[in-house]
């Protein structure tokens, strides 16, 4: 994640804490229809807009080589011989 990811989660916070406030209010005056089309117009181009930087990130994303699969780690192989030791058959040993 970058400055460009973290500036656009932001915007979503923004949007999102004041987007249940702005649907109530848009339902409380939909008798006018001017200031309803205004908040809905006011609300759309935000959306549009967040939504458009949104997915214009993912397309610069997109184009970016994968990241290479981790190697494993030491602990990670060691274990993983452990469990597979665990799993096979313990050699027999005479009795004394």
């Amino acid at each position: 994640m970058n400055d460009t990811d973290r500036e656009l989660l932001d915007r979503v916070r923004a949007l999102h804490r004041n987007l249940t406030q702005r649907t109530v209010l848009l339902s409380h005056v939909q008798s006018n229809v001017d200031v309803f089309t205004e908040g809905m117009r006011d609300l759309g181009t935000d959306l549009a807009d967040l939504g458009g930087a949104l997915l214009s990130r993912v397309r610069e994303l997109d184009e970016m080589p994968p990241s290479p699969a981790p190697e494993p780690a030491g602990l990670i192989a060691r274990l993983a011989a452990r469990l597979a030791d665990l799993d096979s058959p313990a050699p027999h040993r005479p009795r004394r």
